[in-house]
């Protein structure tokens, strides 16, 4: 009767979901269905077609969950689904378990539309609830929790819903594995024009009620910001300064962004660009009043100026956790001193220079060196082992991921990733990922992304197309192995539409449809995945 009622309720997803979901069983499907574990009826399989699965418990519509045929790992699989709206949780206690840190994976299929629909663990001796929301699927995708960190001997886990009328989710094959690797998923982004926006004017709504944006950050999964520091921009006397505005972006505008950060409970990244202008792999200005110096006294600047910053940081209870030397710098930094064009040898003295200061005054902050292309192999391989024969130093490799610049779904991310971590023992944080809410910019022209790559064809270009993505996107990052991808930086989170304000002086924003609020500074519903993912 069950699956009756839910054909008739979605007769078209379906037949849809069968077609699909019987190519990927033929490819996918585990040789034996039975799951060694210490979960009960990990598979659904002891019951056949039921509302009450040999092992688990309901809360909520108890009518909304139950099992039927079209299993991943075997005949059956639990679902929940209800012609009307609903909330449930279905989930088991698990218990006579080793203490330790564990990693729980799932197959799931996901109709998407809910209000949230994640996997969860939780009461498993403290801690916060560790949760994966569902990626929207209708094919069998593996989701992960990692860092569960056992104290009591026991755990629950299950899958919880707040959904509308007709959505679904399915779930099969959990395993539950002690790997004993610490892990919290780092999920935040830019914040670094935040004070120039609200100066012309910008402002930001929770609910229809204003907020201030960073309290909205945090109540909404942020536990990181990304802030750019420049030397001096907006400085009239000298070009390219001059093109940014005066007063923002600079050391005191960086540290009171920080003491807000900290004030909400982030975690800190902090990129130096060494220059008073915007820099990438090939744009790369001198700070003005480093442009007459030697090569020597550069190197002597480029230490004092890091140690200086990150002292202040540090002296207000800011120290960032985390310093990039260089933005996007394929091409190196502080041209053409720093470019390695023809060598890395000068691109690696003068980033140690940064790497030397910043340890000097934290220790434990990790440096990152960040490119831009996630997923090109060759680039990384020609630059991180050119970079670390001429002795550079880092702790963390550093990759934006746009699907628009790179055309790469997430997917060939994740593969990416698990071959490259190898190669260099060293983690990745994705420095910088975008997706478009919206055709275009306010007044229609096209936006810094004009599209959004691969996924043009699979998620629509709409804050909900926004959200899947991002429950994609925040999944297959978590999945790489040995939890290599610490987090992810969405850029640029808060660029709204305001008044005056551009990417420089003069110059429109060219993000403001892609932001995480919309034109009026209104939250999207993307913030959800930051929600509900650690």
């Amino acid at each position: 009767m069950k699956a009756f009622i839910f054909a008739l309720g979605a007769t078209l997803l379906v037949c849809a979901c069968s077609c699909q979901k019987g190519a990927a069983k033929a490819s996918n499907r585990r040789a034996d269905s039975t799951l060694v574990g210490p979960i009960v009826n990990p598979d659904f399989e002891a019951n056949g077609p039921t509302e009450t699965p040999t092992g688990w418990s309901t809360t909520g519509n108890a009518a909304a969950s139950y099992t039927q045929q079209g299993g991943y790992s075997g005949k059956y699989c639990l679902t929940q689904y209800a012609a009307n709206a609903y909330q449930v949780y279905t989930y088991q206690t698990v218990t006579g378990i080793e203490n330790g840190t564990y990693v729980l994976t799932a197959w799931t299929q996901n109709s998407g539309g809910q209000n949230f629909c994640y996997l969860n663990a939780t009461s498993y001796g403290g801690g916060s609830e560790r949760m994966t929301s569902l990626p929207v699927s209708s094919t069998w995708t593996q989701v992960i929790i990692r860092g569960i960190q056992v104290t009591n001997g026991q755990l629950t886990i299950g899958l919880n819903s707040d959904a509308m009328a007709g959505n679904w989710a399915k779930l099969d094959g959990l395993v539950l594995t002690k790997d004993g690797l610490a892990y919290s998923f780092l999920k935040g982004g830019d914040v670094s024009e935040l004070s120039y926006l609200e100066s012309m004017g910008a402002k930001f709504y929770q609910n229809g009620v204003l907020t201030d944006c960073f309290t909205i950050l945090k109540n909404n999964g942020f536990n990181i910001v990304r802030l750019r520091l420049y030397n001096d921009p907006g400085n009239a006397g000298y070009s390219p300064s001059n093109l940014l505005p005066a007063g923002f972006q600079n050391p005191s505008d960086i540290l009171n962004l920080a003491k807000r950060a900290k004030a909400a409970g982030m975690e800190i990244e902090l990129t130096f660009h060494y220059s008073d202008y915007w820099t990438n792999g090939t744009t790369q200005y001198k700070p003005h009043d480093w442009a007459n110096l030697s090569y020597a006294d550069l190197q002597t600047a480029v230490y004092n100026f890091t140690y200086s910053f990150i002292n202040q940081m540090k002296a207000q209870g800011t120290t960032p956790e985390f310093v990039s030397l260089g933005n996007e710098s394929v091409g190196g930094i502080l041209f053409p001193d720093g470019s390695n064009g023809s060598n890395f040898t000068n691109l690696a003295q003068l980033s140690n220079q940064g790497y030397n200061a910043v340890k000097a005054v934290s220790p434990s902050t990790k440096v990152i060196i960040h490119l831009d292309d996630a997923g090109n192999s060759a680039k990384y391989d020609w630059y991180f082992p050119a970079f670390i024969t001429a002795g550079g130093k880092f702790d963390i490799i550093g990759a934006s991921y746009y699907p628009f610049w790179t055309n790469r779904t997430v997917a060939q991310i994740r593969d990416w990733a698990n071959v490259e971590f190898p190669k260099y023992n060293k983690p990745f944080m994705i420095m910088e990922t975008g997706f478009n809410w919206n055709p275009t910019l306010p007044d229609g022209s096209t936006g810094q992304l004009t599209n959004n790559g691969p996924y043009g064809s699979i998620y629509p270009t709409s804050p909900e197309g926004q959200k899947n993505f991002l429950y994609e996107c925040f999944n297959g990052l978590k999945a790489v192995n040995n939890g290599a991808v610490l987090g992810d930086l969405y850029w640029d989170p808060v660029m709204i539409s305001a008044p005056g304000v551009g990417w420089e002086l003069g110059q429109p924003n060219v993000v403001s449809n892609a932001t995480l609020f919309d034109f009026g500074g209104n939250i999207l519903s993307s913030f959800k995945a930051f929600q509900y993912n650690n």
